[in-house]
């Protein structure tokens, strides 16, 4: 694996070019008078898809930025003003200072007399933020729209190279730890996360791309932790969730694995995740809906005897949209959800056991959907007794 990233991988400006056409056509289609889409510095998504800007971290406006796009005008991007001359060298299209957002938005929702304006990012933006946007569009409808979370989800041959990287460097990581842990050198949640990060960044990983987990022993019961010094010990269940950031695009896998001599218990709950990940890649393929997917896992899940103690099993979804972002809106695999699968969409696939006093893990595939079923993108296997 090369030890730094190849900046020819990076999205050209032809693509940036031809998402815009996309989703305007899109706005078009459905009737729309514009898009207004939120992004911040956990989730940005919504503004990559049109700019390798991404806000940074903060408590100020510097972590928010806000894309409008008129079903017949070029985009215009919103940023903190401390961030105006980096988004402008990185982005095709004009930058402007949030402070002119209300004012701006006005002028151009004026352009468009009649029709809705979609809102992307409506489950996480500031109330601060989007109440300047009401403002500026006084009577006219804001409603939260799917519309480019439904585009978003189908990559192209550029992105899905990235990810590709981005699934193998998460791969590395867990070898690392494997190889750790084969030394025979005693170890904390804390250092094999550690270990982790430190195999992404020397692949070529601009960063984690989520702070890496490690949970051990009764810990990994928790279904979601942060790691600890906690020591591993003979006979734990491990969990892990972690994944890197490669020129923006990102890997999201979750692994367990049993340590040294393990009971039958925690052995089965290794199998049992392990098989109804594989019932869902066995049964994905483009025509499916989203919901008849996530029955196949959350069946084997209930089928395994593992219900009350898998997230998963009891309806909360078996797999989430990734790309940019670690979790995209679309498509979410889950209960009731009727989005058709489609060629070229990328998800993982997902089964939670957490069984307290005992232990428990997550595992996860990234696939993307392929003609006849699915692309596994990220390699290392899941059944795992170390």
């Amino acid at each position: 694996m090369a030890t730094l990233a190849n900046l020819t991988d990076q999205i050209v400006p032809e693509e940036f070019r031809h998402r815009i056409a996309l989703v305007r056509a899109a706005l078009q289609k459905s009737g729309a008078a514009g898009l207004i889409a939120f992004g911040d510095c956990w989730r940005g998504a919504n503004i990559n898809y049109f700019t390798e800007f991404r806000p940074l971290d903060g408590v100020s406006d510097i972590a928010n930025a806000v894309l409008f796009l008129g079903t017949d005008s070029d985009p215009l991007l919103f940023v903190s003003d401390q961030c105006l001359d980096y988004a402008s060298s990185v982005t095709l299209f004009e930058v402007r200072s949030l402070r002119e957002l209300t004012q701006s938005v006005r002028i151009l929702a004026a352009r468009q007399p009649t029709g809705t304006f979609g809102l992307a990012g409506a489950a996480y933006i500031p109330a601060s933020v989007l109440d300047r946007i009401r403002a500026a569009l006084g009577d006219r409808a804001l409603e939260p729209t799917s519309l480019l979370a439904e585009i978003k989800a189908v990559k192209s041959e550029a992105e899905l190279g990235l990810m590709r990287k981005a699934a193998a460097l998460t791969d590395a990581a867990m070898a690392a730890i494997r190889d750790a842990l084969a030394e025979g050198a005693r170890y904390s949640e804390r250092d094999l996360a550690l270990i982790a990060d430190r195999a992404m960044l020397a692949g070529g990983a601009e960063r984690p791309a989520y702070d890496s987990m490690v949970q051990a022993g009764p810990r990994s019961a928790y279904n979601l932790a942060r790691p600890t010094d906690r020591m591993l010990e003979p006979g734990d269940l491990v969990m892990t969730d972690i994944g890197a950031r490669y020129l923006g695009y990102v890997a999201d896998g979750g692994r367990g694995f049993t340590y040294g001599p393990a009971g039958a218990e925690k052995k089965a709950i290794v199998a049992a995740a392990a098989r109804a990940v594989e019932a869902g890649l066995a049964a994905a393929r483009p025509g499916i809906l989203a919901a008849e997917l996530n029955a196949v896992i959350q069946n084997a899940l209930v089928q395994s005897g593992y219900e009350r103690f898998s997230s998963e099993a009891r309806g909360h979804g078996t797999g989430h949209g990734t790309g940019m972002d670690p979790e995209e809106e679309a498509p979410w695999i889950g209960p009731g959800n009727r989005t058709v699968l489609q060629e070229n969409m990328v998800f993982t696939l997902k089964a939670t056991i957490t069984v307290p006093g005992t232990g428990g893990l997550r595992s996860e595939h990234i696939v993307r959907l392929t003609q006849n079923g699915v692309e596994i993108l990220d390699r290392f296997p899941m059944e795992l007794y170390w």
